[in-house]
């Protein structure tokens, strides 16, 4: 059996029982396992794995490389975990937010919510071992009460985006503007919980953290997202998770988010200025292929363009119904009509991954950490580092952006 080194033991026997004990216990359901099948694997009484979750007993050093092995985690993460300085982990924060789920009796969400906060505190580390803050650019809270949730919305959607400079067009890259124009860390990764959308908190040490459920088709993600941003503008204390409930069931704060969503990707005057310019373009009325290249343009779904038409009052009511009752289906649609493709969302931050490739470049990190952090195979997650690298990297060694003078000459343009 593998053994801890001199440099980990020591950093375990400094390190509070109770916080060890309370990563095990986190890992151990996250995993899906029971305290009893833990304790068979280590040849102990199910009252000794009891014990050691509950800090009354320090794990020894052989039975901290096993429980980490059962576990799918490595002894390094763990230990790096406990020692913390903010203890309360993202099951803590969504449970005393009354998230809407039970992640205690929910092994699936409860493993999505490590790997969340896994991805962050990886992103915090690497910020601190480089020295390279994430600038946090957050606006004052807005006010969600009192006035209709679509007036409130709107108001709102219409304020962010003069913020940001995004006018009333189309956003591309919502993942970096988030990220660099706010400061919140966003991941995209599989969601065991196919249910979950989304997640989001404030933590006092990461800041703001979203997760958007990488199952989900790209449109989705990205409302999840924007909708995730609508209670980080609001109620950025309360952490929240986003369950894929029947519309009539959502309270609220649920309603405000998604109306939130709503008019920041489509705001309805560019949107509306936009439908006119290509019923002006052509002949005849304005057909399913002019709702499916708005859609695109948007990065929205075919039925979320079609019902926000008819709310700004650009299609008829009831046209998303009559299409639907004569069988239509916009992924066959699709088929038909040229669309140029998007460059495909991020699952992990730019920024993140070369935070991580330059950790690796310094030796900060070993090639099982690389890995692990940029969630890949090592023959992958190499070839990623190399993509990155040759980026980002001068010949002399040091990374920095790659600034173009726009205003210099083309090499190669032809003289006359």
């Amino acid at each position: 059996m593998s053994q801890l080194s001199s440099t980990a033991s020591d950093a375990m026997a400094s390190i509070d029982p109770q916080a060890i004990g309370e990563r095990l216990m986190l890992a151990r359901r996250a995993s899906g396992m029971t305290q009893q099948r833990a304790a068979d694997a280590l040849n102990v009484a199910r009252t000794t794995i009891t014990a050691i979750e509950g800090g009354a007993r320090r794990p020894r050093p052989e039975e901290l490389v096993r429980l980490a092995q059962l576990y799918r985690r490595s002894v390094s993460d763990l230990l790096r975990a406990a020692k913390s300085p903010h203890r309360l982990d993202f099951n803590m924060f969504f449970r005393a937010a009354g998230a809407r789920v039970d992640i205690e009796n929910d092994p699936a969400l409860a493993s999505d919510v490590q790997r969340f906060e896994q991805f962050c505190q990886w992103y915090g580390e690497l910020e601190a071992a480089l020295q390279a803050p994430l600038p946090r650019r957050y606006p004052a809270c807005y006010e969600s009460e009192g006035a209709s949730i679509e007036q409130s919305t709107e108001d709102v959607a219409a304020a962010e985006r003069n913020r940001l400079g995004l006018g009333d067009g189309p956003v591309g890259d919502i993942y970096a503007l988030l990220e660099t124009d706010v400061g919140l860390r966003i991941f995209a990764f599989a969601f065991a919980n196919a249910h979950v959308a989304g997640m989001f908190l404030l933590h006092p040490e990461f800041g703001g953290c979203v997760a958007v459920n990488a199952r989900h088709p790209e449109v989705r993600r990205r409302w999840t997202l924007v909708h995730e941003y609508g209670h980080f503008l609001t109620d950025r204390e309360k952490a929240e998770i986003s369950v894929l409930y029947n519309r009539r069931k959502l309270p609220r704060e649920e309603l405000w988010a998604d109306a939130f969503a709503k008019h920041f990707l489509m705001p309805g005057v560019g949107l509306g200025r936009r439908f006119d310019a290509m019923q002006r373009a052509k002949e005849g009325p304005p057909t399913p292929a002019d709702v499916l290249i708005l859609a695109h343009l948007y990065r929205v779904s075919f039925e979320v363009m079609i019902l926000r038409l008819e709310e700004i009052q650009r299609l008829t009511p009831g046209s998303w119904k009559r299409l639907q009752e004569k069988g239509f289906r916009a992924d066959q649609a699709k088929k038909h009509v040229v669309l140029s493709p998007h460059e495909p969302d991020p699952i992990l931050p730019r920024r993140y991954e070369l935070l991580v490739a330059k950790a690796f470049d310094g030796e900060k990190i070993t090639a099982g950490e690389l890995a692990r952090r940029l969630d890949r195979d090592r023959v992958d997650a190499l070839a990623r580092v190399e993509h990155l690298t040759s980026e980002s990297r001068l010949d002399d060694g040091e990374w920095r952006q790659m600034n173009i003078d726009l205003n210099a000459p083309l090499v190669g343009v032809a003289s006359r």
